[in-house]
């Protein structure tokens, strides 16, 4: 369960990465740093559209119904991959 977790935090990052067209890698990126900032320390996501879209994309590859996504799974990507961890269908995660 810690490597599918493992491997769903990355998947998270990349399509954060995606979204947000940053040029990082997910390992550039915290686990536990917040989505949203506040003024002394700045979060990920500054527009809270992206959200929408993440949760789309998730939603999508998780078959994670978009009423499950609320505030506390979007706090930071560990929050967001044990929201994503109960719906996984084993054969959706790709192990590297």
């Amino acid at each position: 369960m810690d490597q599918q977790l493992s491997v769903i935090k990355t998947e998270i990052k990349e399509v954060i990465i995606d979204i947000l067209r940053l040029n990082v890698s997910p390992e550039d990126i915290d686990d536990d740093q917040n989505f949203f900032g506040t003024e002394t320390e700045p979060g990920i996501i500054e527009d809270s559209l992206v959200i929408l879209e993440i949760a789309t994309v998730l939603s999508e590859k998780y078959d994670i119904p978009p009423t499950e996504f609320n505030e506390e799974s979007f706090v930071n990507v560990t929050s967001l991959a044990e929201l994503t961890l109960k719906f996984v269908n084993a054969d959706k995660i790709t192990t590297s």
